[in-house]
C-alpha cells in the first residue's frame, strides 16, 4: 500500500466476570452494595438489576452465558483458579465461537472445562431441560440478556428454584464493574479475593484516568472510530458510542467515539457518515472467528504479518484512502 500502517497486537483478558439456594426471593432495592455475608453465615447479594438474593451458603454450582465477553467466567476464574471448572453445572457455546483461540489456552490450562455441559446461548438455543436437570443453584447472566432471559427462560428457571442474577461489566462504569466484582465473590464465599481484584482494578484504572484528565486540560480528545473486525471488509461490524464496551474504554483513554449520538450502545455506522466525519484514528477490534476467515485475527493465534495483511482488506473500502486516519497511517488493531 505504500502507507504506514500501525498495529497494536494485544491480547487483552480482563479478569471481571463473577449460590444451596436455600431460600432466595427478590426485592428491587436501589443502589445496595453488591454482596455481604452476615453474622448467620447467610449471603445476601443485590444484584445490578436491584433484585436482592439470600443463599444459606456459598454457591457451588451456577449455569453461565456470555462467558468470554462481558459474562462471568472470567472473573470466576480470577476468584476460584484451576477449580472454576468445578462450579459451572452450565456454559455457553460462545467461547468455541468467538474466543477460540483463548479457549483452547484456558481449556489446556484447566482440563476439567471440557468437562462442562454446553447448555447453549439464550439468544439461541438454549437448553433449558438440561440446565432444570442438572445440580445449578443459580444462573449468572449479563445484563444485557435481561430483556430476552426474562420473557422466555428466567420464569421457568426460578420456578424451578434456580434463581437469576444479573451482573454487568459491558456498559463501561467502574460502578458497576466493582459492584459485580463483589457480587461474585460474596456469591462464591471469596470476598477476600474479589477485594484483590478490586483494588488492583482500581489502581489501574486511576493510573490511566489521572493521567488523561491531566491531558485533557491542553489537549483536544481526538475523534476516532472503532470497528470490530468480525465479519470482513464486505461486512461493516459494530461500532460504538463513548460508554459501552469498546467505545467506553476509548473514551477513557481520552477518545471521542464518532459514534456517540448516533450510535446506542453497538451498531454498524451508516459508511457515508463515516466518511463525512472522517476521524483521526481507526482503531479495529480482532478476536479468533474460525468461521470468518477474512476477519481481523488478533490474539494467541495472531501474527504481525497475518494482521497487516488481513487489515489492509479492510483499507481497501470506498473512499477510505481519502480519511486522514487511513493517509496519515493511524490504523491500529488490538
Amino acid at each position: 500500500m505504500g502507507k504506514k500502517l500501525m498495529i497494536l497486537l494485544l491480547s487483552a483478558v480482563l479478569a471481571w466476570g463473577l449460590t444451596a439456594c436455600g431460600s432466595a426471593g427478590a426485592q428491587v432495592e436501589g443502589n445496595a452494595p453488591g454482596g455481604q455475608a452476615a453474622a448467620d453465615g447467610k449471603i445476601t447479594i443485590t444484584d445490578v438489576s436491584g433484585a436482592q438474593y439470600t443463599f444459606d451458603q456459598p454457591l457451588k454450582r451456577v449455569v453461565v452465558q456470555w462467558s468470554c465477553a462481558g459474562g462471568p467466567f472470567m472473573t470466576m476464574s480470577a476468584l476460584l483458579g484451576e477449580e472454576v471448572w468445578q462450579y459451572l453445572a452450565g456454559i455457553d457455546d460462545t467461547p468455541v465461537i468467538n474466543r477460540a483461540d483463548m479457549w483452547a489456552q484456558y481449556t489446556d490450562a484447566v482440563p476439567g472445562l471440557l468437562e462442562v455441559p454446553i447448555i447453549g446461548s439464550v439468544e439461541k438455543e438454549f437448553n433449558l431441560e438440561a440446565v432444570l436437570a442438572s445440580d445449578a443453584e443459580a444462573a449468572i447472566f449479563p445484563l444485557e440478556l435481561k430483556a430476552a432471559a426474562s420473557e422466555s427462560i428466567q420464569p421457568k428457571l426460578e420456578s424451578a428454584g434456580i434463581p437469576v442474577i444479573y451482573i454487568d461489566y459491558h456498559d463501561e462504569t467502574v460502578e458497576n464493574h466493582v459492584k459485580s466484582t463483589e457480587i461474585l465473590g460474596a456469591l462464591f464465599g471469596k470476598e477476600e479475593r474479589a477485594r484483590e481484584i478490586i483494588g488492583f482494578y482500581r489502581e489501574h484504572i486511576s493510573a490511566v484516568t489521572d493521567k488523561v484528565a491531566e491531558i485533557l486540560k491542553t489537549r483536544k480528545r481526538p475523534e476516532i472510530y472503532m470497528e470490530v473486525g468480525i465479519g470482513g471488509p464486505g461486512d461493516w461490524g459494530n461500532t460504538y458510542n463513548n460508554s459501552y464496551m469498546w467505545g467506553g474504554i476509548a473514551y477513557a483513554a481520552g477518545a471521542e467515539n464518532i459514534g456517540e449520538g448516533v450510535i446506542e450502545n453497538a451498531a454498524k455506522i451508516d459508511p457515508e457518515y463515516l466518511l463525512s466525519a472522517n476521524p483521526v484514528k481507526i482503531v479495529f477490534t480482532g478476536s479468533y472467528w474460525p468461521a470468518t476467515p477474512s476477519s481481523i485475527r488478533m490474539g494467541f493465534e495472531a501474527t504481525e504479518e497475518k494482521a497487516r495483511e488481513l487489515i489492509s482488506a479492510y483499507l481497501e473500502r470506498p473512499g477510505w484512502s481519502e480519511l486522514e486516519a487511513v493517509k496519515n497511517g493511524e490504523v491500529y488493531a488490538l
